[in-house]
């Protein structure tokens, strides 16, 4: 574009870019003055909607007249390009002007205010900027403020006279009315730039002038504090901040700041746009009084010391009135910060449960501030008192936020030590001169049963330590449904064996030495040979070897992946060459302690890709094991009815599994499945190593009477009044859905329920919808933020909307003790029934759902109560349900899946992997299959391969899909 003349404008250079066009340097030919030209950008030509939206601009901009309002001298288009000459304004972007440490307020002051002037104007006009911020705000040279970029400019609503925005630009600019904001900006739209945006916007609510208001007021909280009010990681950090957190006080940064500047700030930033300045027009008063003031007090000051008589005592009384403020000023700032900047700041963190940075805030604030009594209430939210032992003493003690092992060491000094500790699961490090170093994850007692937190680490010598392999010391442990046993100290692996390990074993003739092989090789209840079986352990190229490797090796750059593929037979062989064994399932979880807890899932490999790297993952045991929870399942040595235990999960299957255990024939292979070894002081007890069979659901009673089941039934009923719902966020970060989150009146308590809408962007409403039950993990997990869409994604992919109500006792409503109280999971469930009658109330309000178009997903934990929750709403018109089974234990009548089943009706779909070794398919999913009152045509029990979540998820898909589209009908799904 540079040299070139388009129209009567030559291009001189670029001057920048943006999301609404290209901007050059150029001079008008015809009247020989400088002009900014700005192109749409070639892209964007066939965009109607953006191109309409740049011409809208120049419309928008060229009707109004003011001195702090860019100049728009044309708008045409010429040799296929839409641009826009306006005013060059030689000048910085306000952007560039502001510092870390804001600007002088007098300067401040001043831009706000012509820059609210210049608003006050467009809004009088009827126009509403929308995209207010520091990059559209340009300083001349003269020092004058120039609003830029009405790109984002929407028409006001109608007036009290009755005429409208776009009546009135239609006079002045000649647009026909029929082009109305509302065909580029329609509401629902979230248009603007994120750090500025009102609340109103982020929710794709109309915006009127408040919401200019509230964007100059960032602009000059900016300005004084040299920072942003709302800040966030992430996109979906910074819109909850907008929506929820209240800025930091300004004078926490800027303590010079004049009181009515303050007040003016804030009401701004009010949340609500009625309490903020109901015009720019106003606003522009309230900083106009503000800067008069300001300038009385300086001319009252010259005036005094312009006269001889009072100069030299007022200079000699204001010198000493500053050295006294300024040593006042260094005794108290530390003072002031604690209480002004870091207890708000602490009480902020404590609320988004990031427990050790408040915890570090704390310990800065309690040097200036000790004894304080706002401060001592948030100690006791942030940490508790406790004890910190080392055998031997004397070793150095850190710690740091287990879901940030990328942060710093927080030191405690050397043991013994008596010191608050965070109430958090934490990372530990502790440290000795001869001693291995201990690392691992350890969590805290509940603050509700302990008062006192109480932890001792026993280090080992270094030359007593086995290489790769960490301490786990004495103590008891519960494998899920046998109960709880006593189990020695022992050594374990820090790692999964890796291929690296295993190829060794290779190399060094492991596969034909029979020393290594002392377990007889049975397969379905007959002995094998030792030929016969390791001629079964070959790689795909039909070399000994896990049937992961091809030519008895692994492939290129897999050296430090876990070696998978093998069966326990060969990992016990190995194990037994290198001097070791397999762990017993009752070590493995001794080690993993896999107990109420979510921490570790996070950083650990779930991600349902590939194994990883051994230790390339943060998922660190309490003892220092890595990756007990994911990569690989792991081989252990107990044997149940010819099978062999494993545990951990795998990055196939859905993280709860790390709380389960399994068990398949000792000759499987599973790319999934792997494994570490233990070591032992001593011939382990044989309560340890005995086979035992896995925990079987209770005998199948027999389903209640009519009369008692409609008792059981007004249990759950509630009243259908208004859901009376707010749109508390959106996000359309996804390439596949726009997410919604809203919240109703719930059916009990006067509490608000939250729900997650995920609707699609290939299908046009009104949506066909699924409403989702999750899995077990979300009774851990803190926020329904973090909540996983790997196991509904593809709904709504393929056209249809998810509804994910957070029920009560998940996410942000948990409640502790529901997983042993069977009294609170049957007030749970009802709580459950209730909250989904409530979701499926709020989407008979939407139009652009199809409330007639309704499903039902239970996922393992939402599966097991599907027949609870699908036999008391009678809205469904399918039911999908995936790891569902019996119940492992016995609930109350009212609450028990064999009274509910018979009284389902809705077509059900039941998934399962055939190997389902939590909820095995002839004892926990057939008879429940049969209990359920479809007719046999309207039900399935669909057994794909694998366990608890079958291995393949594109049949699991395919199944889900095709039942749907059966009992909803097909979606018309648009590219």
């Amino acid at each position: 574009m540079i040299g070139r003349t388009v129209s009567h404008y030559r291009i001189l250079e670029k001057l920048g870019q943006g999301g609404m066009g290209v901007v050059y340097r150029a001079v008008d030919t015809r009247l020989e003055r400088p002009v900014a030209m700005k192109f749409l950008p070639p892209e964007a030509v066939a965009d109607p909607e953006r191109k309409g939206r740049f011409i809208r601009e120049a419309k928008a901009a060229s009707a109004l007249n003011h001195p702090n309002i860019v100049t728009i001298y044309d708008i045409d288009s010429a040799d296929g390009l839409d641009f826009i000459a306006m005013e060059r304004v030689d000048g910085e972007p306000l952007d560039r002007r502001i510092g870390s440490r804001g600007l002088p307020i007098d300067d401040a002051l001043r831009y706000a205010a012509e820059a609210a002037d210049a608003l006050a104007a467009a809004h009088e006009a009827g126009i509403v900027h929308r995209d207010v911020k520091p990059a559209n705000v340009m300083i001349t040279h003269s020092g004058r403020v120039k609003v830029l970029d009405f790109g984002l400019a929407k028409l006001l609503e109608p007036t009290a006279d009755g005429s409208t925005a776009d009546s009135r630009l239609a006079t002045a600019t000649g647009t026909p009315p029929a082009t109305a904001a509302t065909k580029y900006t329609r509401e629902g739209t979230v248009i603007g730039t994120l750090a500025y945006m009102a609340p109103e916007q982020i929710e794709g609510k109309p915006a009127d002038a408040r919401t200019d208001v509230f964007a100059l007021g960032c602009v000059l909280y900016e300005m004084l504090a040299g920072r942003r009010p709302f800040a966030g990681e992430s996109t979906i950090g910074m819109m909850t901040s907008i929506l929820r957190d209240p800025p930091p006080p300004l004078k926490s940064a800027r303590p010079d700041v004049p009181s009515r500047v303050e007040r003016i700030v804030r009401q701004c930033l009010e949340k609500d746009p009625a309490s903020r300045y109901p015009s720019a027009r106003a606003l522009a008063r309230d900083l106009a009084a503000a800067r008069e003031e300001r300038e009385r007090r300086t001319a009252r000051l010259t005036s005094v010391l312009r006269r001889p008589r009072y100069a030299v005592p007022a200079l000699l009384l204001l010198a000493a009135l500053l050295g006294g403020a300024l040593w006042m000023w260094t005794r108290g700032s530390g003072r002031r910060w604690a209480r002004n900047v870091a207890l708000p700041e602490i009480a902020r963190l404590l609320e988004k449960d990031q427990l050790v940075p408040a915890y570090r805030l704390a310990l800065r604030a309690d040097r200036h501030l000790p004894g304080d009594r706002e401060l001592e209430r948030l100690w006791n939210s942030v940490a508790m008192p406790g004890i910190v032992e080392t055998e031997p003493p004397g070793a150095e003690v850190s710690f740091k936020d287990y879901l940030s092992p990328a942060s710093e060491w927080v030191s405690l000094g050397r043991s013994p030590i008596e010191v608050r500790i965070p109430a958090a699961y934490l990372r530990w490090k502790v440290t000795k001169p001869g001693y291995q170093e201990f690392e691992g994850g350890t969590p805290l007692p509940d603050r509700l049963n302990a008062d006192r937190v109480q932890l001792r680490f026993v280090l080992q010598p270094i030359d007593a330590a086995p290489p790769g392999m960490v301490r786990v010391p004495e103590g008891s442990s519960a494998v899920p449904g046998i109960g709880e046993l006593e189990i020695p100290a022992f050594w374990l692996d820090r790692h999964e064996v890796t291929n690296r390990q295993f190829k060794e074993f290779v190399d060094r003739g492991g596969y034909g030495e029979r020393r290594w092989w002392k377990v007889p090789f049975v397969l379905e209840g007959r002995t094998l040979s030792w030929e016969e079986a390791t001629s079964r352990f070959r790689d795909s190229t039909g070399r000994p070897g896990p049937a992961t490797w091809e030519l008895g090796t692994y492939a290129e750059g897999q050296a430090d992946h876990p070696a998978a593929g093998v069966s326990w037979y060969e990992a016990a062989a190995y194990a037994e060459s290198v001097g070791k064994t397999l762990p017993t399932i009752h070590q493995w979880f001794r080690a993993s302690d896999t107990g109420p807890f979510s921490e570790i899932l996070f950083v650990s490999n779930f991600d349902g890709t590939s194994p990883s790297p051994v230790g390339s993952h943060a998922g660190l045991g309490p003892y220092g094991t890595v990756d007990t929870a994911g990569n690989v399942a792991e081989w252990c040595w107990n044997a149940s009815d010819g099978e062999r235990y494993f545990a951990g999960g795998s990055w196939k299957d859905p993280s709860y599994v790390y709380q389960h255990v399994g068990a398949r024939q000792p000759f499987e292979r599973s790319a999934t499945i792997g494994f570490r070894c233990a070591s032992n002081d001593a011939p382990l007890p044989a309560s340890l190593v005995a086979p035992f069979e896995a925990p079987r659901p209770p005998a199948l009673a027999k389903p209640a009477s009519n009369d008692d089941f409609q008792i059981y039934r007004s249990l759950y009923s509630y009243d259908r009044a208004a859901v009376d719902a707010r749109i508390e966020r959106s996000d359309d970060t996804s390439p596949y859905w726009r997410r919604e989150k809203v919240s109703l009146s719930a059916a009990y308590g006067g509490e608000r329920l939250p729900i997650h809408l995920f609707l699609p962007r290939n299908a046009a409403p009104p949506y066909q919808s699924v409403v989702y039950v999750p899995e077990s993990p979300a009774e851990l997990i803190r926020s329904s933020e973090q909540a996983p869409t790997r196991w509904f994604d593809f709904l709504v992919r393929s056209g249809r909307a998810v509804v994910y109500p957070v029920y009560k006792g998940t996410y942000e409503r948990r409640v502790a003790g529901v997983r042993q109280n069977v009294s609170l999971r049957r007030d749970i469930l009802i709580q459950w029934r209730k909250d989904i009658g409530r979701a499926i109330d709020y989407l008979e309000t939407r139009p652009d759902f199809d409330s007639s178009r309704v499903a039902f997903y239970g996922f393992s934990l939402g599966a097991v109560y599907a027949p609870i929750l699908t036999a008391l709403e009678d809205r469904f018109r399918a039911s999908l349900v995936v790891g569902g089974g019996l119940p492992g234990r016995q609930l109350p009548p009212e609450a028990d899946v064999v009274n509910f089943a018979p009284r389902v009706t809705v077509p059900t779909l039941m998934l399962s992997g055939r190997q389902d070794f939590v909820r095995p398919i002839e004892v926990a999913q057939r008879p429940l299959f049969d209990l359920l009152g479809c007719p046999p045509g309207r039900k399935r029990l669909a057994l794909l391969e694998g366990g608890h979540v079958p291995a393949e998820f594109q049949p699991m898909v395919r199944e889900m899909l095709d039942w749907l589209d059966r009992y909803l009908g097909p979606v018309a799904t648009r590219n």
